[in-house]
């Protein structure tokens, strides 16, 4: 499992739990357990510190707004909604993103050498002796994909939209099995209509979308795809 796939699921069930801590808390669950809020609060202390860690300002601010929330009596908010709440700290994020932020490297890997380009998402991309990996964290982004006797192959987005082409590579004689990780995000694969592809699915509470029909001729090689799909849309094109 990916690196961003694992904070990912971590940040997820620390919202999860606070969401819950949330409902105990009109029912004065926090008064009898106590214990509760703390450990809350431990665990948005970690997601801030990795936030500042990442120089993701808006993870920072987003943090601090749940912690608001939690706090909401003790710091004289709790005539304000939650709603209200995250509002204004989101968008002190992306005034701090705005102000001091950076745009993301995008790293380039390519027969050994790799080099660090400016970009609009937190994205990686390899190839080399038919193997290829594109990875995509946040934003949008294409990637163009030529490759020559192509063996594997690893598409990973995590809560961002990324398209992948395709178009002008060839399959290795012995075939090649492609794994295809979708997370929360938008996701569109691009294969040539000469490909024969095999896919094996496995959605969550997603959707996968099939344009357009693969080769049936059995006498060319095989690829096949392992597809997981979370909550969000995987696109597949024959053109």
């Amino acid at each position: 499992m990916k690196d961003y796939r694992i904070k990912a699921i971590a940040r997820g069930l620390a919202i999860i739990a606070f969401a819950v801590c949330l409902l105990l808390s009109k029912t004065g669950a926090f008064t009898a357990f106590p214990m509760v809020k703390i450990g809350m609060s431990i665990i948005l202390i970690l997601v801030v510190i990795e936030a500042l860690v990442e120089k993701s300002f808006l993870g920072v601010f987003f943090s601090l707004g749940l912690m608001a929330c939690l706090f909401q009596k003790e710091i004289g908010l709790e005539s304000v909604s939650y709603a209200i709440i995250i509002l204004a700290f989101v968008l002190i994020g992306v005034g701090f993103t705005l102000i001091f932020g950076k745009k993301p490297k995008i790293t380039v890997i390519n027969n050994g050498h790799k080099a660090s380009v400016e970009g609009v998402s937190n994205a990686e991309y390899w190839e080399e002796d038919g193997n290829f990996s594109v990875d995509n964290n946040l934003g949008q982004r294409t990637q163009y994909v030529k490759i020559q006797n192509m063996k594997k192959g690893d598409i990973d987005n995590a809560l961002g939209s990324l398209t992948v082409y395709l178009s002008g590579s060839t399959v290795d004689a012995s075939g090649a099995q492609l794994d295809i990780d979708n997370g929360m995000g938008s996701l569109s694969v691009y294969f040539p209509k000469e490909f024969r592809v095999r896919f094996n699915c496995d959605n969550g509470m997603g959707k996968i979308n099939m344009h357009g029909e693969c080769n049936q001729d059995e006498t060319q090689p095989l690829v096949i795809a392992n597809v997981d799909n979370g909550m969000g849309q995987i696109d597949f094109y024959f053109e």
